[in-house]
């Protein structure tokens, strides 16, 4: 990303951060090859506000910087948003409720829904068992009811 381009994009989401209440020395915006991260660091009691139910706040916050800084550049670059240590935390327990899925799926040989998945988490299940000879998985269903699959696979190698 270029250096200028990010500046602006820093400045845009400080800005609009710091509407939020938000200071600076609570803010952290790096670049990445082709993601913008913005980690909010906030008082423990502050962070249930920004999360949100599962993260909808992130997610939604993550939407409308997104769509700011990319209006205001013309150029595509996602955001993505973490406040605290709630990315990592929530990606620990994904992983863990895809394994017992998986572990389920290969115990009695049948597909195991995981539910209540954005499709962000979708993904990172998807990535996380790409190449498990033991399972595949899939996506089913329209949004907001879509759902992830954990799949055995019925053709082991040898």
């Amino acid at each position: 990303m270029d250096k200028k381009v990010f500046k602006k994009a820093q400045e845009l989401i400080g800005n609009t951060l710091k509407l939020l209440g938000i200071e600076p020395d609570q803010l952290a915006v790096s670049a990445g090859e082709d993601v913008v991260d913005v980690q909010i660091d906030l008082p423990e009691d502050e962070l249930g506000v920004f999360i949100g139910h599962h993260g909808e706040t992130i997610a939604s916050l993550q939407l409308i910087l997104s769509l700011l800084v990319n209006r205001r550049l013309n150029q595509w670059f996602p955001v993505r948003v973490n406040v605290g240590d709630y990315r990592e935390r929530r990606q620990e327990i994904l992983f863990k409720k895809a394994e017992q899925a998986a572990q389920r799926a290969i115990d009695f040989g049948q597909e195991v829904i995981v539910p209540n998945l954005n499709s962000f988490e979708r993904r990172q299940i998807h990535m996380y068992f790409q190449d498990n000879a033991l399972v595949r998985t899939e996506s089913r269903g329209e949004e907001p009811l879509r759902q992830l699959v954990v799949i055995p696979n019925t053709e082991l190698p040898s």
